[in-house]
């Protein structure tokens, strides 16, 4: 298995903020919006398949709440791993995750630790670039054509959710492309976010 991360439900992320007190990811005019975007790209054999789980946001961002359907069913694909330690939200607590397979339907929750100081400090700035790393395999060769990732609501309340730095919540849109994601970290002088590009594996 490649490398793993974990999550948190909702209830639990809401309750530790209550505590507190290619698709363009621009609009019109160019200005940023709130998106996940799911590019899905070859494996390393014909078996596997990639998705990156790319995250644009127009404020700065404390709470992440991802929960995805696939398709077609676990007869077929299956999540072997999920990566999270070399996106941009790799300073976040993501407790182990709620994969199931005969559902097809995966919980990932992401949050900025420590006490309220320290979340602010430890936000996900505005701007856009890679947030996760989906490794999936198939018994024969992957259905690139049939793949399906949608967003779904997944009990009790877990919807696709940003909690803001200033504790509002954000649906962002989904979409997901076949295609690979851009390059993360960006190259040098071409940098997708107003953040400087850092990534890391365990």
């Amino acid at each position: 298995m490649r490398g793993k991360a974990g999550w948190l439900t909702a209830a639990t992320a809401t309750m530790a903020i209550s505590a507190l007190g290619s698709v363009s990811v621009f609009g019109a005019e160019g200005q940023l919006q709130n998106r996940i975007t799911a590019y899905l790209g070859p494996g390393a054999t014909a078996r596997e398949a990639v998705v990156a789980v790319w995250m644009s946001n127009v404020n700065p961002v404390i709470g992440i709440t991802l929960p995805f359907k696939f398709a077609p069913g676990a007869d077929s694909v299956v999540l072997d791993s999920l990566l999270t330690k070399t996106g941009r939200g790799a300073a976040f607590q993501v407790p182990p995750p709620q994969y199931k397979k005969e559902n097809q339907t995966l919980l990932v929750n992401m949050l900025s630790a420590g006490d309220s100081t320290a979340m602010l400090a430890g936000a996900i700035p505005s701007g856009e670039g890679l947030l996760a790393v989906l490794y999936f395999s198939s018994k024969a060769a992957f259905p690139t054509a049939a793949f399906k990732m949608t967003t779904v609501r997944l009990p009790p309340e877990n919807d696709l959710l940003y909690v803001t730095n200033s504790f509002s919540a954000v649906k962002p849109e989904f979409a997901l492309v076949k295609k690979p994601a851009p390059p993360w970290p960006p190259k040098t002088g071409q940098a997708t976010t107003k953040e400087s590009g850092k990534a890391g594996k365990k």
